[in-house]
């Protein structure tokens, strides 16, 4: 979102120049700068290239050491050409170009109702909230006035409305409350047991082709049955209350939404250790929790060790339990690295002694065709079948090429031909 703030620039520069009478001036532009612009705009108008016109007539009216010649005439054409194409954006529903072009033709009150337009049609943009206040803060100063005087001057007086303001105070609290309910819309526990429930229905061996082909099966149905992660956008929500927490000057109002966040994130995080244990990826959810945008580094250093050490017991047990899929999953979670390595080793050990019986056959066979086709004899014989083979496809390819031209014969005298 890029809030234009021209005004801005001009009012810092008036600040520097009135803080020293006695300083060097510390205008941008100078007086042949602004009247170049000025022509350039004109040329730009005439040729109907109006936003390229309107951007030149507001830089004419830049603040200069002498008095500025042409801003008077520049800020009536910028505020007719700006008026009728912000009315355009406006209608359209671009309340961002309606807003930058409103400002920058000094129609400051049409200005405000396409921003507030603009922040309510994204609520949930905390950025948006930031810029807006800002500008409507600067709207509401003394200074806002003194260094706008030519524009409001085209384009009549103007009066920030305090309900605006207000309005965009509002939203923080708005904005915390609002994502938190979404937060618990979000995540049900029918989510929670179908994936563990998924989890512990992976087989343990990779030789049981009926046994994959069921969990890939039963993968794909949960897939279609979440197309999106509960959990994922869980945390996203709690990262949007925080980002709303952080975004209001209101000390008071910024710790209390900081606790609710403390407090929800540490609720997911124990639901998910103590209910839904089962499931490795659900506790590496729960010390997701504590990673999240805000997350107080003290309280993520004594919450996440206790978590890792239930996933290194539950892989453990898995272990014991010879459940070895699980076993490794639990152990990456813990971060025991040896004991997944050790894991994935048994699990291909007991694999291989699975197949052992078939490789034992297939070997068998093999030395058996390798027997059968190491005989000289044997392989003479086979030759000799296959050109006998190969005689008598040909003879028979003959005889039915001599039996369709004698039909021919046959079927011409018939005719008569």
């Amino acid at each position: 979102m890029n809030l234009s703030l021209p005004n801005t620039l001009l009012a810092v520069a008036c600040f520097v120049a009135m803080g020293n009478a006695f300083a060097d001036c510390a205008a941008d532009y100078t007086v042949q700068d602004t009247q170049r612009f000025y022509s350039e705009a004109q040329q730009l108008e005439r040729a109907g290239k109006v936003r390229g016109a309107l951007a030149k007539y507001v830089v004419a009216q830049g603040y200069t050491c002498d008095a500025n010649p042409v801003e008077a005439d520049a800020a009536k054409h910028a505020a007719a050409l700006a008026l009728a194409l912000a009315t355009a954006a406006e209608k359209k529903g671009d309340f961002q170009d309606a807003f930058d072009l409103y400002d920058a033709g000094g129609h400051y009150a049409a200005a405000d109702r396409a921003l507030m337009s603009l922040v309510r049609a994204n609520p949930d943009d905390p950025s948006l909230f930031t810029k807006a206040r800002e500008v409507l803060e600067y709207r509401a100063l003394p200074a806002f006035s003194n260094n706008n005087k030519i524009r409001l001057a085209v384009t009549g007086a103007y009066r920030p409305d305090p309900k605006n303001l207000a309005e965009v105070f509002a939203m923080p609290a708005t904005g915390v409350q609002r994502a938190l309910q979404k937060e618990t819309a979000i995540l049900s526990e029918q989510y929670l047991h179908d994936r563990v429930q998924l989890t512990q229905s992976v087989p343990d061996d990779p030789t049981d082709a009926g046994a994959m082909q069921k969990a890939m099966l039963a993968q794909q149905n949960f897939a279609q049955k979440y197309s999106t992660d509960p959990l994922r956008a869980s945390r996203d929500a709690l990262d949007l209350a925080y980002r709303w927490s952080v975004a209001s000057n209101d000390q008071a109002f910024s710790r209390k939404a900081s606790q609710q966040l403390t407090d929800r994130r540490g609720l997911r995080a124990s639901t998910l250790a103590q209910k839904f244990g089962g499931a490795p990826s659900l506790l590496e959810a729960a010390i997701d929790y504590y990673s999240g945008e805000g997350v107080d580094q003290a309280d993520n250093a004594a919450r996440v060790p206790p978590l890792k050490a239930q996933a290194l017991r539950l892989g453990d047990a898995a272990m014991a339990a010879k459940r070895y899929t699980l076993a490794i999953n639990y152990y990456a979670v813990a971060d025991a690295d040896a004991k997944a390595q050790a894991a994935r080793d048994e699990q291909q050990r007991v694999a291989m002694a699975r197949m052992q019986p078939s490789i034992d056959q297939m070997k068998k066979q093999a030395e058996a065709l390798q027997k059968q086709y190491s005989d000289p004899a044997k392989v003479q014989a086979m030759r000799d079948e296959a050109r006998a083979m190969q005689a008598r496809f040909r003879q028979q390819q003959l005889g039915n090429a001599k039996n369709g031209e004698k039909k021919v014969d046959e079927l011409e005298r018939e005719l008569g031909l």
